[in-house]
This record gives C-alpha cells, structure tokens and sequence, in this order.
C-alpha cells in the first residue's frame, strides 16, 4: 500500500510538471526566454500593415544579427538592442512573422511603454490601430500614444538611437522634457479612445523625426532623435489637423495642467525669459436668447524672472506675459473652432457647469462651435522682479 501511494504521488508531479516545461504553470516562461518589447511603430501599408518593434536597451532579450527576406520580417540590432518590422495584412500576422525572426523564443509585448503612428497613416485612420491595442491581451491603455509628423513610426521606431541608445531611449527623454518644460500634454491610448467616443474628437501628442547634430553624434548620442511637434487632431478617427508646437502650452492652459517651464517674452527693444509656476483657467458660459452664445475664458497666472537682457517695466513684464498667454489659447481656440472640433472636451466642462441648460454639450458642441464666441483675458504677475525698473512705459 505505502508503495502504491508512493507510485501515485510521483506520477502526478510528472502529470504536474510534464507539459510545462518544469513548472505547474502553462504559460511559464524563463526571462532569458523573452524578448520584452518596449516601443512599437504602427504603419498602413498597400498591402495591410507593418509592425515595428524595438526591445529597449534594458531588455532582457538583447540584440540579435540582420535578417529579411520574402517573409517580409526584418530584424537588426547592436548595443542590447533589438529592432523588428514585419509587414502583413493584419497585426496578428506581423507579430507571427516578427515572431519567427526573433532571436528568443517570445516575444513580450506587456511591458510596451510607447506606441508611435506614422503621419501619412494617422491621416487615413488611427481606428485599426486603436482597435488592435483594446483588444489585445498583452498591451495596456495607458500606454501614451505619438503621432509622427514628419514621416513613418518605422523609421523612428528602427532608425532612433543609432549603435548606442534605442528608441524607447529617445522617446522617455522626450516624454520627460515635455512634462517638465510645459510643451504640452502627453496622451494615453485609454485617453485617447474615451475622447473619441464622447465626442468624436481627440489629441495625440506629436514628434519629428530629426538628425542629431554634430556635437550631440560626437557624444555617442543618437543619430536619430525626436522633439515635440504639438499635437495631431483627430476627428472621426483620422487626423485633420494640428496644434503647432508655439502655441501647444495653451493646451495645457485651456486644461489647468500648466507646470514649470520658461516662457521668452519680447518686451520692447529687450528679452526676458519667465518661469511659469501657477496657473488657474475657469471657462463659463455665456447665453443669448436662451442658448449658448459664448465662452467666457478667464486665467490668472503667476511666474518668476529668470534673466532679462535689458532694463525692463515690471507692468510691461506682466502685459507681455499675458499677451503670450492669451496668443497662445486664441490661437487653440480658433483651430478647435475652425476643424469643428471640441477636442479639448470644453463640452463636458460646460455640461458640469450647467448641467440642466447644456445637457448633451459634450456631444454636440463640435458642431456648434463655429457659431460660438470666445472672451478671453488674462492675467498675469511676474514675481522676483526686483532686479528690474519699476517705472512703466504707459
């Protein structure tokens, strides 16, 4: 009998281990087995999609040598790092074809930390690339999203970072330096789907594609690199427009998500650059004959001299400041009104507002909006200028 118990515990630790490679897991996978995934490029093709991939200088999956050929995969790599493209009539079928050219046994796509979207391809339709990121089981929603202006996600997923870094190197320092420079917002795909949804409009952060100069090549930086460049419109799934990039901190405005960043300011004959520090925006609703007429926009600001290159007014420093400020949203303003476009969602804030006069503005204010007027003013004080004149040129 004690036999017997002995035969049976041994045969089920082999059912238990047997198909699984040594671990009472099925999808039990060692880390030197996985390629993890850390940046993917989404392009439109003639002939379907291609599907681009870079694993990022920390993978654990490493580089590995070139590859191509009539499968349509591609593979290159250096440094640690290893580049994928695949073309095919579906996603599902690229990762298969990337698949069979990766150096390890899987590719891991749950760690992906940025999506970048060619221009020409946003401008057909960022759906089937939203789509394909809700219904798969590895890549999350609030993974942010690209749009790249100036050419293919591709070439900035495959060719950023040169032999040293990557482009998930290249886009972590860019998300970095738009946060903490104020350049704008950085958008999710979660974010992205739910505006698009509401209202039919959304914002996808935009890049350009750029050679490093001469300098940064000699530091063993990037060959290829990428700055901000505003932002994509996206209106009934394709992009219809932009916010360009001098103007791109009146998003942040119109949204109250202003943070530190500098500020150059004309005033007069001189310069002064301001470091922005509180900023507050509170849009009402104007009515005329019962419906809405306009939007009272008022935004009050605070900001520190930085340096200035002459004697300046402290009431000429706050009237330039305001000045930009109130370019920057007019000129935000003015697009959403001109592409019929509410993608800042000011629908939603109105409908919170008044939400017995304004039910459904979230809906339908894109519509609405070219019949809308804007009263903006803004407000603006410049602290710590005791080092400037305090006499005003009025």
């Amino acid at each position: 009998m004690k036999i017997f118990r002995i035969a049976a515990v041994l045969v089920l630790a082999a059912l238990l281990t047997g198909c699984s490679g040594g671990s009472i897991y099925s999808n039990y996978r060692e880390l030197e087995q996985l390629m993890v995934i850390q940046t993917l490029g989404f392009d439109r093709t003639s002939g379907g999609v291609r599907l681009s991939a870079s694993s990022g200088s920390d993978s654990a999956g490493g580089g590995g040598g070139g590859g191509g050929g009539e499968s349509g995969a591609e593979q290159s790599g250096s440094a640690g790092v290893a580049r994928l493209a695949a073309e095919a009539p579906s996603f599902t079928l690229a990762e298969e074809k990337m698949q069979d050219y990766s150096a390890r046994e899987d590719l891991f796509f749950a760690h992906t930390a940025y999506i970048a979207i060619g221009g020409a391809s946003a401008k057909e339709s960022v759906k089937p690339f939203l789509d394909y990121i809700e219904r798969s089981t590895d890549l999350r929603l609030d993974i942010p999203l690209f749009v790249v202006t100036n050419g293919t996600a591709s070439e900035l997923v495959l060719g950023a970072g040169g032999e040293t870094y990557d482009a998930t190197s290249v886009l972590r320092s860019l998300e970095r330096n738009i946060i903490l420079r104020g350049d704008g917002v950085i958008f999710s795909a979660a974010e992205v789907v739910s505006s698009l949804d509401e209202n039919g409009c959304a914002l996808i952060t935009a890049v350009k594609s750029v050679k490093a100069d001469k300098a940064v090549k000699e530091a063993k930086a990037a060959e290829l690199t990428a700055i901000p460049d505003g932002f994509a419109v996206i209106k009934n799934g394709r992009a219809v427009g932009a916010v360009p990039v001098d103007c791109a901190k009146g998003v942040n405005v119109l949204q109250n998500k202003v943070g530190p960043s500098s500020v150059k300011l004309r005033v007069g004959n001189d310069t002064a650059t301001v470091q922005l520090d509180k900023c507050a925006c509170r849009i009402t609703p104007m009515f005329g004959g019962g419906v809405l007429a306009g939007l009272d926009v008022k935004i009050t600001l605070s900001a520190a001299l930085s340096e200035t290159t002459g004697s300046v007014g402290v009431q000429e420093l706050n009237r330039a400041l305001a000045d930009e400020v109130e370019r920057w949203v007019m000129q935000v303003l003015d697009i959403s009104r001109s592409l019929e476009c509410d993608f800042l969602q000011l629908g939603k804030v109105l409908e919170r507002k008044q939400p017995q006069r304004l039910h459904g503005a979230s809906a339908d204010l894109s519509e609405r909006l070219r019949d809308i007027y804007y009263n903006v003013g803004v407000e603006a004080e410049v602290d710590r200028s005791f080092d400037v004149s305090l006499g005003s040129s009025e």
